[in-house]
């Protein structure tokens, strides 16, 4: 499988998550005018944003890649499943 978030759907979803965290997390009012400066620092189209967004792509992909990872017995040995395709 894959999935690449273009930046402003990583921007969206960054923006959903801090959100989620500010309302529902806990914390302190420094807290959360730190995360605000956080979410603030990276505007659709600037360079921590880019960032970001290829930070999440590159995680993604990980993740991806490690659930498929897994082993499978095939006429009596084992392989990898990434080694059948």
């Amino acid at each position: 499988m894959q999935l690449i978030l273009e930046t402003d759907e990583a921007w969206s979803l960054m923006s959903v998550i801090t959100s989620f965290v500010i309302d529902r997390a806990g914390l302190s009012q420094d807290a959360k005018q730190a995360v605000r400066r956080w979410r603030n620092d990276r505007a659709v189209g600037s360079a921590p944003m880019a960032a970001l967004g290829s930070a999440m792509n590159e995680a993604l992909g990980e993740h991806f890649d490690a659930a498929t990872d897994r082993t499978i017995r095939r006429k009596g040995r084992y392989v990898r499943a990434k080694e059948l395709r």
